[in-house]
């Protein structure tokens, strides 16, 4: 059977050792440190959560003891996250991987492993299993205790409860699993072909739709029939295209001519106004003259001037008979109408070649080309509506499988519950009600992760949640327990971790009941081989010397606020890996 014999704390070379039976009773008020125990049990057990609990700082890691009878393993764990195990008392630890250390684990557990449920496992869960995998069954949760409608405490949280209940679903539907996960493999490939010729059929549905529309808008006849359109295409693409270049040069060429024609209407006006300058300059200068000359009677003296200014005159007058030869306004006119002519025919040109200009008939040329290539494919229809059917099918077959729980199983373990609570032989009220009620049962549900109570009402079956919380803890706990018992029975080799910690049990129980119940629930643990660790506020009388803890006074005397604990002595282990209370001793794995 396998046990954690033991765990220690670390700091330095000074250790803090607990020693663990079958059966173990751990007693302290709260905020002792019974929860943080728990934390450091699965912290050393390869928990992916860190351990920052209140109570435990100032450790460096924490070591445990395990053995299934035959064989011993040390596993040590530090605060910053190195893993560590040897086989041996006297040999070193080796540092491990976090996957490796909780291989070791798992072979403590289970020399030998299932390989067919690993494999189903595997494919199903898309991991390897792990004692891990199945944490949810070793621990009952004092936030959780007594609450039937979610039995498993671990499953408050939603992310754990999915992951739950699809595990419960492998449990009790185990011979389906299989079956699920071929058609699983069958559908992914069916949708996957299915995709793909659905992304092709959907390309082509696209493809008809813009080959309409450029058809519409390159003024073409589209028929739908894939030989007459492409011949259209290709007359277009050899004779309109070609137009559409020649008029596209036409359009640049008599641009060109504009341009230039506004470029001469400007020189034209600009010779016409110097002409007019010219005149107004002759004017300007020949009244000039006139008063100049009138003085020059008067003085002689000043004629060698008015000769200068009639040289001036002059030469006015030649360069206007130069720009009297042309008749710039006339000149202006003219050039005006003809770039009006051009620019109409461009306008015309234009209008003619909107959309259709070489370079955008071009890129519609080079579109519909390529919509013509997918046109061209064969698309399967017969064989994308035989997938439609397949896949559908198969997803209804995988529903139908999945919620299809093997029923035999779940009422023979319903009825193996039953009979776990009603033959207990407790005297306690809660017991003797439910056993003068012939038509009791008890009934979990897999899937809603619940328990329920039945019995006849007007001879009608009904179901209904067991009321008190001393019941529902009781149920529990046994619910717990016959888990355990038909994982036993049902998955030989299987990797579970056969430990079930229980966070103050006995607290909505009241301590009397509890006195009652706990011989009856360690009886069944030993008889299905499920090591129990109890923790309880409240003192238990009769507990074994081996089987209790006293934390009172402190969990962690390394912690600065606690005390030393009575019953945290250290223990030297046998060769055989059994344990004697001796005086204190190395931490397990040190030799003096």
């Amino acid at each position: 059977m396998f046990k954690i014999e033991s765990i220690s704390f670390i700091n330095g070379n000074d250790f803090q050792t607990y020693k663990f039976s079958s059966h173990t009773f751990v007693y302290g008020l709260n905020t002792v440190g019974k929860t943080a125990l728990t934390k450091a049990i699965d912290y050393v057990l390869g928990s992916s959560d860190g351990l920052t609990y209140q109570g435990l700082d100032n450790i460096e890691g924490i070591e445990a003891y395990l053995t299934n009878g035959l064989t011993n393993l040390w596993i040590k764990r530090t605060i910053s996250g190195n893993y560590y195990y040897k086989r041996t008392l006297e040999s070193q630890y080796s540092e491990v991987s976090s996957e490796v250390y909780k291989d070791n684990i798992c072979l403590i557990i289970t020399p030998t492993s299932n390989a067919r449920f690993v494999n189903v496992y595997s494919k199903v869960f898309d991991e390897k299993p792990t004692f891990r995998s199945f944490t949810f069954l070793n621990y009952i949760e004092e936030k959780g205790l007594g609450d039937l409608s979610v039995v498993f405490t671990k499953a408050k949280e939603l992310k754990h409860q999915i992951r739950i209940r699809n595990i419960m679903d492998f449990f009790f539907n185990y011979e389906n699993i299989e079956q699920i996960y071929e058609k699983e493999l069958e559908l992914e490939l069916a949708e996957k072909e299915l995709s793909e010729i659905s992304k092709d059929y959907q390309e082509f549905n696209r493809s008809l739709f813009q080959a309409k529309k450029l058809f519409r808008e390159l003024h073409l006849t589209y028929t739908s029939d894939f030989t007459k359109d492409y011949a259209t295409f290709l007359k277009f693409k050899n004779s309109y295209t070609r137009t559409a270049k020649s008029k596209s040069k036409d359009l640049v060429y008599l641009s060109k001519a504009s341009f230039s024609l506004a470029e001469e209407i400007k020189l034209y006006t600009f010779m016409k106004d110097q002409s007019a300058n010219m005149v107004n300059r002759k004017e300007r200068i020949s009244r000039l003259l006139s008063i100049i000359s009138s003085i020059v009677n008067a003085h002689p003296q000043y004629t060698v001037y008015t000769q200068a200014i009639t040289s001036i005159i002059e030469e006015i007058e030649e360069e206007k008979v130069i720009l009297s030869l042309t008749d710039y306004t006339k000149a202006v006119k003219d050039i005006e109408q003809e770039k009006q002519k051009l620019d109409s025919q461009i306008e015309l040109l234009r209008s003619q070649a909107t959309e259709l200009t070489y370079e955008v008939a071009m890129k519609k040329v080079g579109l519909l080309e390529h919509i013509f290539t997918i046109l061209s494919r064969e698309i399967n229809t017969d064989r994308l509506h035989e997938l439609e059917i397949k896949t559908a099918q198969l997803k209804k077959e995988i529903k139908s499988l999945k919620s299809a729980f093997d029923q035999s199983k779940v009422k023979k373990f319903n009825n193996r519950l039953t009979e776990l609570y009603l033959s207990s032989g407790l005297n306690i009220k809660h017991l003797k009600e439910d056993l003068q009620d012939n038509d009791f049962s008890l009934e979990f549900d897999p899937f809603r992760l619940c328990l329920f109570a039945t019995h006849k009402e007007q001879d009608q079956l009904t179901r209904f949640m067991p009321g008190s919380m001393t019941r529902q803890t009781h149920l529990q706990m046994l619910t717990y327990l016959c888990m355990f018992e038909y994982l036993k029975d049902n998955f030989r080799d299987f990797i579970y971790l056969p430990i079930l910690i229980i966070d103050s049990a006995n607290q909505p129980m009241g301590i009397e009941i509890f006195k009652e119940v706990y011989p009856t629930i360690t009886q069944l643990a030993d008889s299905i081989g499920v090591q129990t660790i109890f923790m309880s506020k409240d003192r238990l009388d009769n507990i074994p010397e081996d089987d209790f803890i006293d934390i009172s006074a402190g969990l962690n005397k390394f912690h600065k606020k606690s005390k030393p604990s009575r019953r945290a002595e250290t223990w030297r282990l046998s060769q055989t890996g059994s344990a004697r209370r001796r005086k204190p001793s190395p931490p397990i794995g040190q030799v003096e």
